[in-house]
């Protein structure tokens, strides 16, 4: 008998047969909806093809029973994509690829994707993997695969099957020219390697758990909450106020829009019209009708993902069916580097813990969503294929990185042409999506709004004053005019660029003292900057309240104050500004104020740079606007500078590469060495040098109220079903933090590490009530102990 798993609870074994057979027929029905479940299947059954050794046996044995791991480590991954290579591969092209992209997701399953072809000359990793002579135990293994009966007659149907899915897939792309559809068979193998590697997880976790593997069926979700959304819908529909009746309008045309087949479409509301459950409307009835799997949002800020997730769950009236994704809580540095569970302690419950995205209702940022198809390693990697078959809703559409818009949009592209998913892309500011190199194929009246000046027109409730002083002003002089401003108001919100210039202001105005004053920024946790908004939400049209914010919270929170001011910025951030203002109609026009400050340093953030830049130059002192800065004609003049613009100044091509991200997936590399593959694909470099953002940040749990109990939990033994829960809890009270404040924190002792330097949390003294984390260790939570 050859062991793939013992179970540390009763030390019960699970072959290596029956772990094969688990995971293909898992892996296959994660196919079946993208037309690929022969070769995620035949992934499945070949993916530990290595373990079938006396050795590996033996070494299982040692370290579960004995605590004894060996030092030399056994390489299991190999083995079925050489065993495939050797076999399957020759004169059919159809069969090589098949052999290709199983082969490569194979080899792949414990350190991340290869590279078909080099940037350099040299060979590539998957022939060196494939063609290697010296592989340890091989004959032994083959010899015990194919002694099972069944198992050869089953790859060979199974490649013969994929031959079939191969030309479907090539069928549906031909329309593409050369690049994308190399980028789009790119897309593709990364797809099954998703289902292999959660196939592979989700199998052997339920066997630690000793439960059974279950696929959610998320229809009864949809029905019961697009019922209920309407009977809110219902009672909005009785409401008299003007701007109600045109958010119903917005909602009635979504739900139009939703009994079309899957395509990629705009939703061009403008702020403050209703947009999150108009899509809702949009997306459940879908859902619904087309037998989509999921709905997902995604999210600029990790506030909108709060605030919305909150909202979305109050409609639907089912709370357990949302789940929020502000981060990875684990360090995923160092997870994939080993071949097996056992090398490190807890390696198996970092591995295992549930973080497949398998709920029907998501919320998670565009970083997440962009790690998921191409950050490195195997855990993010693991959601992609929940991305298919779904309702992908993009809110601001217009925040995702201009360095990476050309990744963007051929993953959205490729998700609906080959993943079966539908899309919509809603903003207040609808960039140029489809004028660009590799564009967006949006479908037929792409745009659901009816008539986009008309409407913009209606929901027009503020006014824009241009304060913008050449020079900028300090922040006494802000102080100031803050002073002027509340004289005529109760409420103000002030929206600053940077943390630092935030904090300050903060405390010149808490000294003047009038108003109560409220700080708000990334630094705090979900749950911390959730308290503070209802607070604030609570006393608005009751106090006089003054709230100092960086941007996070000018895009789609909830929350409208009589007056705004706005540090320079793009017009995106602008008009999302003006959406905190006077949101309802509550009186007849909120001003919206443009100032420049002259105190934040913008060195770190381009695009607000560059955008302020724009603004400045071509929008604000332009007449053909008349003060009108919010137009469709004012934002396509916008759009148009910015990318100009951006184009010079912000650098598409990550040191220490010689060429974009994009020319290793397109097979147009410029450098790389001839291919001896059918496959082009570079996925190992461009998950080595791709960051989602300029500078990758680490999640760190901080001791905000329930995050106290979290951390207590995590300083104890825990099974994986416990640790998965803590998890998925710690979301709420996580903040993350840049290199330089990691380093600065630890070298203050402010830092703990848990789970062999794969969690992180930190002390009372580095968290304070007002600003969140505070580096130097002069925070006031001193009355939370762990």
């Amino acid at each position: 008998m050859f062991i793939a798993h013992i179970r540390k609870s009763d030390h019960v074994i699970q072959t290596v047969q029956d772990h094969l057979e688990g995971v293909a027929c898992l892996a296959r029905r994660y196919g079946k909806s993208i037309a690929l479940a022969a070769h995620t299947e035949l992934s499945g059954l070949l993916h530990d093809m290595g373990k079938y050794t006396e050795a590996f046996t033996t070494y299982i044995r040692n370290a579960v029973l004995y605590d004894d791991v060996a030092s030399t480590k056994i390489d299991h991954s190999t083995a079925g994509a050489k065993y495939l290579y050797e076999n399957y591969y020759g004169k059919d092209p159809l069969q090589n690829l098949v052999v290709e992209t199983v082969g490569m997701a194979i080899l792949s399953h414990h350190s991340g994707l290869q590279n078909f072809i080099q940037p350099d000359t040299s060979q590539s990793d998957y022939i060196r993997r494939v063609t290697n002579v010296d592989l340890p135990h091989y004959q032994e293994v083959v010899a015990n695969f194919e002694a099972v009966s069944g198992n050869v007659e089953k790859v060979t149907q199974l490649i013969e099957e994929a031959k079939k899915e191969v030309e479907e897939f090539m069928e549906r792309i031909k329309h593409l020219n050369g690049k994308e559809r190399t980028i789009h068979l790119n897309y593709m193998q990364k797809l099954v390697f998703s289902c292999l590697i959660d196939a592979d997880r989700t199998d052997t976790r339920c066997f630690e758990e000793d439960t059974e593997v279950t696929l959610s069926d998320h229809s009864a979700v949809f029905e019961e909450g697009y019922k209920n959304l309407m009977n809110q819908v219902n009672e909005w529909g009785e409401a008299v106020q003007p701007i109600y009746k045109l958010r119903n309008e917005m909602s009635e045309s979504c739900d139009r829009k939703a009994d079309e087949a899957s395509s990629i479409m705009t939703l061009s509301i403008p702020t403050g019209g209703g947009k999150t459950f108009a899509s809702l409307r949009y997306a459940l009835k879908h859902a619904m009708q087309y037998k989509k799997e999921r709905i997902i949002y995604v999210v600029p800020y990790t506030t909108i993902l709060e605030q919305n997730a909150a909202a979305v769950r109050d409609i639907i009236k089912q709370p357990e069916a949302v789940l929020e994704h502000h981060a990875n809580v684990i360090d995923d540095s160092g997870l994939d580097d080993e071949p097996d569970y056992y090398q490190e302690a807890y390696h198996k419950q970092l591995q295992l813990g549930r973080d497949n995205w398998d709920y029907p209702i998501i919320f998670t940022t565009m970083v997440q969503f962009l790690d998921a198809f191409f950050q490195k390693g195997t855990r993010k990697s693991r959601r992609l294929h929940h991305l298919t078959n779904s309702v992908i809703i993009v809110d601001e559409v217009q925040s995702v990185p201009y360095k990476h818009f050309h990744l963007f949009n051929t993953a959205m592209n490729f998700l609906q042409m080959v993943g079966n998913s539908s899309i919509l892309l809603c903003t207040a500011t609808q960039p140029e999506v489809a004028e660009m190199k590799y564009k967006i194929h949006l479908g037929k009246n792409a745009e659901i709004v009816p008539d986009l000046v008309k409407t913009v027109d209606a929901f027009k409730r503020v006014s824009i004053i241009n304060k913008v002083d050449k020079g900028g002003w300090n922040l006494e002089k802000i102080a100031s005019f803050t002073e002027e401003v509340m004289s005529e108001n109760q409420s103000l919100l002030i929206i600053l660029n940077t943390k630092s210039e935030v904090r300050g202001l903060y405390k010149l105005l808490e000294e003047l003292n009038i108003a109560e004053v409220y700080h708000l920024s990334t630094s705090m946790c979900p749950a911390h900057r959730m308290e503070k908004l209802d607070k604030i939400r609570d006393k608005l049209g009751k106090e006089r309240i003054i709230c100092v914010s960086t941007q996070l919270i000018e895009a789609g929170v909830d929350i409208s104050f009589e007056s705004v001011i706005r540090s320079q910025a793009g017009l995106d951030s602008i008009a999302q500004a003006a959406g905190r203002c006077n949101r309802n109609g509550e009186r007849e026009e909120g001003k919206v104020y443009i100032i420049r400050s002259a105190e934040e340093n913008l060195s770190r953030l381009p695009e607000i740079r560059i955008g302020g830049e724009v603004l400045a130059n071509y929008i604000l002192n332009n007449e053909d606007f008349d003060g009108n800065y919010l137009s469709p004609l004012a934002i396509q003049t916008y759009f148009r500078h910015f990318d100009a613009q951006a184009g010079r100044v912000i650098k598409v091509v990550p040191p220490p590469l010689d060429c974009p991200l994009i020319s290793h997936l397109n097979g147009r590399h410029p450098n790389a060495g001839k291919a001896s593959t059918i496959s082009k694909g570079m996925f190992k470099t461009v998950e080595k040098h791709f960051e989602a953002i300029e500078s990758p940040t680490t999640s760190v749990i901080v001791p905000y109220a329930g995050g106290e109990d979290i951390i207590a939990s995590l300083n104890q033994d825990l099974d994986i079903k416990e640790f998965s829960n803590i998890m998925k809890q710690a979301q709420q009270y996580s903040v993350n933090l840049f290199d330089y404040e990691i380093q600065k924190l630890s070298q203050n002792n402010l830092l703990v590490p848990l789970y062999d330097n794969s969690i992180y949390c930190l002390t009372e003294r580095a968290y304070d009530e007002d600003f969140g984390v505070t580096i130097d260790g002069e925070g006031s939570m001193m009355d939370y102990n762990f």
